[in-house]
């Protein structure tokens, strides 16, 4: 059985500081994405790996060029129009504005901060699947323990929804903090377990990461690892899930087919 390994980013301006009293202007939230996104898409293009990026219009519509040149090799999906703040015009107007700027049709959207959202009102802006669920609890963020743990088409909204992958049974996250802040190998053993029970595995990461974070006054478990240490960190973890199965875009796995 052929296993896919899903790599997705949330290409957003570096907007966190704000989250912790640290003041940070709309010019350095781009830079520093912007810094850690060259750095990023060098080691995607070093293996060869074609990856998912949920954009902000917001981002997307400083660095036009650059999102263009990322839609050639990787897929361009919705991470609404900003990643502060959220009205419901925001999910047909960032699918307008990315659209505009690849001359591709987006198919996917993710919330900002996976917050919940109706589902049928993204099916309606015209979006083929969301993965807006990360199936397990975050504590002051959200609780999704009784959520559906894989793929799966929700009858209602008639869209795919794909949750990120969690560890089977007790649910633990695999996402971008739990990369960071578990021994590394123990991070591997879980990701190699989830892409055993469920055949693929989801996994999300920002591009800010891999931009120098030292400086800015946020807790240590968010900003450590980060730059060079993240990046040699994050190319250890390609390097072993390529023995465990092939590295697809969301909808090259859902078998949708991006068309310019």
């Amino acid at each position: 059985m052929e296993r896919n390994i899903l790599l997705t980013f949330d290409l957003e301006e570096f907007d966190l500081p704000l989250e912790f009293g640290c003041p940070i202007s709309e010019e350095d939230q781009i830079k520093v994405t912007d810094n850690g996104l060259q750095r990023l898409s060098g080691l995607l293009l070093k293996y060869n790996i074609p990856a998912t990026f949920f954009t902000t219009a917001f981002y997307a519509n400083k660095n036009k060029k650059l999102i263009i040149s990322l839609s050639e090799n990787h897929e361009i999906a919705s991470h609404s129009k900003s990643h502060s703040g959220f009205t419901e015009t925001d999910l047909s107007g960032s699918k307008s504005e990315l659209e505009k700027i690849t001359g591709k049709e987006v198919y996917g959207f993710r919330m900002p901060r996976f917050r919940k959202i109706d589902k049928s009102i993204i099916k309606a802006a015209g979006y083929r699947y969301d993965s807006s669920i990360n199936p397990t609890f975050i504590p002051g963020r959200y609780n999704n323990l009784f959520s559906r743990r894989k793929l799966y088409h929700d009858s209602k909204s008639r869209l795919i929804e794909i949750p990120l992958s969690v560890s089977p049974v007790i649910r633990f996250p695999l996402f971008w903090l739990s990369f960071k802040n578990i021994p590394l190998p123990l991070y591997i053993y879980m990701c190699k377990m989830a892409i055993r029970k469920d055949s693929y595995l989801h996994l999300y990461f920002h591009p800010w990461e891999f931009a120098d974070l030292d400086h800015f006054k946020i807790p240590y478990y968010i900003k450590n690892p980060s730059g060079n240490a993240f990046s040699e960190r994050f190319e250890i973890l390609i390097a072993e899930l390529r023995k465990t199965g092939e590295f697809s875009t969301i909808s090259g796995f859902l078998g949708i087919t991006v068309s310019p």
